[in-house]
C-alpha cells in the first residue's frame, strides 16, 4: 500500500513498484540480480521478481544474461572421468540507458523521492547518543566522496548502528556508506585534519545534526 509521504508510491499506485525503481534509478550503472534488487529494496524477492517484469517490459530496464561456474561434480566409483561443471545462467538488470525518457524519469524520481532527514537523525538514536550527523556522497550526489554518512556518538553499539543504518538503506535504495566515531575520536580527527573528513566537509554536504558544536 502506497504510504502518504511518498508521491511516487502514491503517483505508481504501488510501493513495492517505487522500491525497485529507485534502486536501479539511483545505481544507474549498477546490475541487480532479483534477489539483489529485493535485498536493496526491502521487499520479498518474489516481489522483486514481479515489479523487474514490469519495469522490463516499459523498457526502463533490460536484462543481461551471466554465468556463474558451479561446482564440479565428483566422479561415479569405478569411472575415473569427472564430469564436466554446468554453469547457471544468472539473470540480472540494470537502466536501459536507451530509455527515451531516462533522464526526465532520473529527475523525476530523485526529486521526489522523501529525503526523511528526521528518519535518519531518529533511526541513528537507536544506535546510541548521536552527536553529529553528516551527509556526504550519494546523499548530495557525489558518489566520489569516501562516505554518504559520518556519525559521531557520545556513547554508541556499533551492531545496533549498522542495524539501523541497513534498515534505512531500502528508503534510498541504494547501499548507505557510513564512517562512525566516538566523539572524543570525532574531535581530534577534526584537529589534525584527518583526509576522510577534509574530503568531506570541503566539499558540498549537509549537517543534520550537531549538538556540541563540534563542527
Amino acid at each position: 500500500m502506497a504510504t502518504t509521504n511518498d508521491f511516487l508510491s502514491i503517483l505508481l499506485g504501488d510501493g513495492g513498484r517505487a522500491k525497485v525503481l529507485r534502486v536501479f534509478i539511483f545505481n544507474e550503472s549498477r546490475m541487480f540480480t532479483a534477489a539483489e534488487a529485493a535485498k536493496r529494496a526491502g521487499v520479498s524477492t518474489r516481489e522483486a521478481a514481479r515489479q523487474i517484469e514490469e519495469l522490463e517490459e516499459w523498457k526502463v530496464i533490460k536484462k543481461l544474461k551471466g554465468a556463474a561456474p558451479a561446482m564440479p561434480k565428483v566422479a561415479k566409483a569405478g569411472k575415473g572421468k569427472k564430469k564436466s561443471a554446468k554453469k547457471e545462467v544468472v539473470h540480472m538488470w540494470t537502466l536501459d540507458m536507451e530509455f527515451p525518457h531516462l533522464r526526465a524519469l532520473s529527475a523525476f524520481v530523485h526529486e521526489v523521492s522523501p529525503l526523511r532527514h528526521e528518519k535518519i537523525v531518529t533511526a541513528l538514536k537507536r544506535g546510541g547518543r548521536i552527536a553529529a550527523v553528516i551527509l556526504s556522497g550519494s546523499f548530495m550526489g557525489d558518489p566520489s566522496r569516501p562516505a554518504d554518512l559520518i556519525v559521531a556518538a557520545d556513547i554508541f553499539n556499533e551492531r545496533r548502528l549498522d542495524k539501523a543504518i541497513r534498515e534505512l538503506e531500502p528508503m534510498f535504495g541504494r547501499e548507505i556508506r557510513y564512517a562512525a566515531f566516538s566523539t572524543p575520536e570525532f574531535r581530534y580527527r577534526l584537529t589534525i585534519q584527518d583526509r576522510l573528513l577534509r574530503d568531506t566537509l570541503d566539499y558540498p554536504h549537509m549537517v543534520l545534526l550537531d549538538k556540541t558544536r563540534l563542527l
